[in-house]
């Protein structure tokens, strides 16, 4: 109960407890015969934002004990966050396996966003200097790469209106 910060909780019973502190639970119930390897479903699914961070921290700190986590989400930034390599899955492939940062090279470094008719587009750079000349009155945003950028860059999968 004190690794998952739920000692003042102990007299409690776990159907009395809020989703967020119900998951820091199931985790620690998972731990409790120091496996060297765990397996996370979609563990912050549902869960608002201070919550979810609560639980990543946790997992970090599963991570750092040693433990080797098996993460699935559907949260990308999720993934960017916790883990050390990520597989995108498209239609029930892998389409790539690497570690977040190289996936997002993949896409580039830089990204604009801009509105068309048939919806947002995404352009990537490799530098800045490539995306500011690019930069148009339609723009919506210049900002730096993440692993959902990635994602939809490797898979080809456009953001319709």
């Amino acid at each position: 109960l004190n690794y998952i910060e739920l000692t003042g909780r102990a007299a409690t019973l776990v159907k009395q407890l809020s989703g967020g502190l119900k998951r820091r639970v199931t985790i620690a119930r998972a731990l409790l015969h120091e496996p060297g390897i765990i397996f996370l479903d979609e563990p912050t699914v549902g869960l608002d934002a201070a919550i979810r961070r609560r639980i990543w921290a946790l997992i970090k700190k599963i991570q750092l004990r040693g433990t080797t986590v098996f993460l699935t989400t559907h949260y990308i930034e999720e993934a960017e966050f916790l883990a050390d390599r990520v597989a995108f899955l498209d239609q029930g492939r892998i389409i790539a396996l690497d570690t977040p940062a190289r996936l997002m090279a993949m896409a580039g470094s830089w990204a604009i966003d801009h509105f068309k008719d048939s919806g947002m587009q995404t352009h990537y750079f490799k530098d800045r200097e490539q995306a500011a000349a690019f930069q148009t009155d339609d723009c919506f945003t210049l900002r730096r790469v993440n692993l959902e950028d990635a994602f939809l860059s490797l898979t080809g999968k456009k953001v319709q209106p």
